[in-house]
């Protein structure tokens, strides 16, 4: 009897499977972050207005802000000499920055940009008699005063250089 070998073919193995991705945290609103507890916590140290931790919402800088009803914007930034800063916005259209470190600080800053009178630039409508006080403070020019700056103007000899010379 002969034997004859026979070969048989090796199959290859199937490719790995890749490995599924890692989960994605969940953004449920009931998931919290260090930055929340930290600045729910201090916050209640401060004595400052309380609000579910939950709506402390996380910073990337490693701090949370809290959203107020009235506009306000309170700021935690933990490990520095002044925790909050709180945003106020004021009457005229600015945002006033204060920072705050009790709740005194703090009702003092909304007290302030409430009743802040600065227009921050904006321009502004004035009175009769801010008008008369305004022009009292100038004082018109005559012909004489025109003519002797022109004059000046034209003894000028001095040129501009193109470039600054060493």
């Amino acid at each position: 009897m002969s034997r004859t070998k026979t070969r048989t073919r090796r199959t290859t193995k199937p490719a790995p499977t890749p490995t599924p991705a890692l989960p994605v945290r969940p953004t449920h609103p009931d998931f919290l972050v260090e930055a929340q507890t930290a600045a729910y916590h201090a916050a209640l140290l401060a004595d400052l207005p309380q609000h579910r931790i939950q709506d402390w919402t996380p910073t990337p800088g490693g701090g949370a802000h809290l959203n107020h009803p009235a506009g306000i914007v309170l700021q935690h930034l933990p490990g520095t000499d002044i925790p909050f800063t709180a945003l106020t916005p004021c009457t005229n259209g600015a945002v006033h920055t204060t920072p705050i470190n009790t709740r005194t600080q703090y009702d003092n800053a909304v007290r302030t940009a409430t009743q802040c009178t600065n227009l921050h630039g904006q321009p502004r409508t004035l009175t009769l008699a801010q008008a008369a006080a305004t022009t009292a403070d100038t004082q018109a020019l005559n012909g004489a005063d025109i003519t002797a700056g022109l004059a000046h103007r034209a003894t000028d000899t001095e040129t501009a250089k193109e470039h600054p010379q060493p």
